[in-house]
């Protein structure tokens, strides 16, 4: 039997959630790794600022449907731990934001995953400038698997 903590644990940045809705270049990586985290061979979450991304994506684009829907489903997705922003989180990305001068959102996500000790799947050249987190594709995740 596996122990808890031998598996992997991550925290799915918003871009390749878009690619798995949009069908875009990459989604079926994406797919695969839901896949393993559904059977809980991947331990995973998403920061509460990817629902924020998902819904302001969708509505910019006009489609409040879109907006809701994707949401929602990301919402109830049981498999995905929904992290919140608390002090700590808070604190640490005002830190990272001042250190590297990255996106909000992303220093939001890069701090959840710092605390969390996760390994942040994402393809933003952005995580990659924090080096107290460990950043992967989608495709270099699963050659590490």
């Amino acid at each position: 039997m596996r122990r808890e903590s031998a598996r992997p644990k991550v925290i799915l940045d918003t871009m390749p959630l878009v690619k798995l809705f949009a069908q875009e270049e990459g989604w079926e990586d994406v797919q695969k790794i839901l896949v393993k985290i559904e059977s809980e061979e991947i331990e995973a979450a998403i920061s509460v600022v990817t629902l924020t991304e998902i819904y302001y994506k969708y509505v910019q684009e006009n489609r409040p449907d879109l907006a809701e829907s994707r949401t929602t489903s990301l919402r109830y997705a049981v498999y995905l731990r929904k992290l919140g922003i608390g002090e700590e989180v808070a604190v640490k990305a005002g830190e990272f934001k001042g250190k590297y001068g990255v996106p909000i959102a992303d220093a939001l996500i890069a701090a959840s995953a710092y605390l969390e000790d996760a390994i942040v799947i994402s393809d933003d050249p952005d995580f990659k400038k924090i080096s107290e987190i460990q950043t992967l594709t989608e495709n270099e995740f699963l050659s590490r698997l």
